[in-house]
Parts: structure tokens; sequence; C-alpha cells
């Protein structure tokens, strides 16, 4: 035990010099540019003898973007952003690529993450002209829907659940809590700051705070509202009377025009050559060699789910205990 235990530190502590002496090497070299790298695909389904692709890229979860420490080698999981960065960047070089199938299964997130994976989705179709087809599974609300709006043509299986379009903060107030156990904040803050702890948990919320926080929140709602509009071909008035906020079935998102078909990924893959104006092709999904942290995530989580476990309450802590703006 002893002996496996000193072979992994020092497999540790030897790949660990090796990657830093590869980025000084590269630094010294290349002017701290990396190499330039041959962008691999793996066959997911489809035809495989076929000479074009359509590229699968998967969003997943709540959508944040990671702000975990880069230089940490055994940091677990992937940032979402960075990830989908790389797909769209595969699918730009890639000639073979002809479209894009972005499946969504995701209840939104934070608001400013979803707005960038859209924009990056859009500048993606407006500088290729490759069509992205988005294909909605369990649930794609909130800012997972403002994600699929990016898209040419958004599909959801029978069964999905789709909208929850609006705008959430949330916070936390423990004043009475903190009054019965004897807590007391003191707070100090400069006299042309009144509004500086706004949301403190250690007091009410004023009107005035109040009214500046909804000035935020309805502007985001209005640009929410107008990105489906506009990306649906709807009247916004008919937008704002479906964006209170509730989910829809994907009939009824169908019927109100938040959807255009209702089908598996057979039909989307139909629909994304039909886009690409090609009879057939191989869906792909990008492959790259994995990175330490990578490696250490999966080994770590073959007898445990440990590492799940510490994400979820990562995520719950995160959302949870600072005002964030989401589309959840």
């Amino acid at each position: 035990m002893k002996k496996t235990f000193c072979l992994t530190i020092f497999l540790v502590f030897a790949f660990s010099l090796n990657v830093s002496a590869q980025g000084l090497l590269g630094s010294l070299l290349g002017g701290g540019q990396e190499t330039k790298k041959k962008i691999r695909v793996q066959f997911v389904e489809g035809d495989e003898e076929a000479a074009e692709e359509i590229l699968l890229v998967r969003i997943r979860g709540v959508i944040h973007e990671t702000d975990e420490d880069e230089s940490n080698p055994f940091k677990a999981g992937k940032d979402m952003i960075e990830e989908l960065k790389k797909d769209l960047e595969a699918a730009r070089k890639r000639k073979a690529i002809k479209a894009i199938l972005l499946e969504i299964n995701s209840p939104g997130g934070e608001v400013t993450a979803s707005d960038v994976i859209y924009h990056q989705i859009n500048k993606l179709r407006e500088q290729t002209g490759k069509p992205v087809v988005a294909l909605i599974g369990t649930m794609g609300a909130s800012g997972a829907y403002y994600v699929a709006c990016a898209a040419d043509r958004i599909m959801a299986h029978p069964t999905s659940i789709i909208g929850s379009i609006g705008v959430l903060m949330q916070a936390l107030n423990v004043q009475q809590l903190a009054e019965k156990v004897g807590l007391k904040a003191i707070t100090l803050k400069s006299d042309k700051t009144p509004m500086k702890d706004v949301l403190s948990p250690f007091k009410e919320l004023s009107e005035e705070e109040k009214s500046m926080l909804m000035q935020i929140i309805n502007g985001i709602y209005d640009r929410f509202i107008d990105i489906v509009a506009s990306s649906r071909k709807l009247d916004r008035e008919a937008v704002i009377k479906l964006a209170d906020g509730g989910i829809y079935t994907a009939q009824k998102a169908k019927d109100n025009g938040l959807v255009d078909a209702i089908g598996y990924r057979e039909e989307a893959m139909e629909e994304a050559c039909k886009l690409a104006k090609i009879e057939t092709a191989a869906l792909v999904k990008r492959v790259t060699r994995k990175s330490f942290s990578e490696v250490w995530s999966e080994l770590s989580s073959v007898n445990s789910d440990l590492p799940a476990l510490f994400g979820k309450l990562q995520t719950t802590l995160k959302f949870g205990s600072t005002p964030t703006l989401m589309f959840r």
C-alpha cells in the first residue's frame, strides 16, 4: 500500500515537472503560443461513409462560467464556455463539418454566461453560414431557451419542458434569525454610497434599493423578450404574454411558436442536412487529448460519487450564498 502511494505521488510530481518544462520550452521557442493542433472528431451515428459531417455540441446542466484556478492541475470538471468555444472553433476550421446539432438539456443558469453562449453560436452562423439546429432534451428552460434562440431551427423531444422565460434574482435574509441568536452585523459605508450593502442578509430591502434592482431585472427581461421575438419571428406583445416565467410542454411550445418541430435526433439531423443542402452526413463530436485534470477527474469518480457531490455542493453554495442574476 505504501509503495503504491509513493509511486502515485512520484508520477504526479513527474507529470507536473514535465508540463512545466514543456510550457517553458514552448514559451522560449514559440513566443508563448500553443502549437497548432489538428482537429480530431469521433463518429457518433448517422452515415459513417458520408464525406460531410454534422458536429454534435452539448449544453448540459446549469449554465455558468467556471471560475476555478486554471493553474490547479487537480481541478475537476470543464469550463462550459471554453468547451463550447473549442467546439465552435472546430466547426469553423474543419471543412467537412457542414452544420451543428446543438443538444440542450438545462434548467438555465447565469444571465451573462447564457448570453455569451448565445453570442458565440450566433457569431459562428454569421461568419461561416453553417446552420445550427437546436434539439431540446428533458428541459430547455430560461437561459437554456435563450441559448436555443441562437439556432436556425429549434426542435424538442415529445416530453421536453420548455420556456420559463424571465429573470430571477434571489438572496437570503437572516435578520430575524440573527436577532434571535444574538448576532449583529456591523456595516460601514461611505455617506455617498447608501446602497453599497444592497441585498445584505442582515437588513430589509428598502424601496429605493428594490426600485434600483427592478430596473436592472426588467432591462435584462426586455433583452430576453427582444431576442425571442427576433429569432422566432414573433410579435413582441405575443412573446410577453408567453414570458410570464411559466413552462410549456413540447406541443404547447410548438403551438405558440417557441419551437419549430417535435422529434428525435434522427429528425434533427435530417433538418440539419436540409439546411446545409446535403443529402446525408455523419454525426461527429470533437475529441481532444485529455488534460491531466480531466484524467484525474475521471479516475476520482470511478469508484466514488464524492466528486459529483462536491460539484453539486459547490454549485449550490455559489448560487445560494450571493445574489446572482439568473435565467433559471
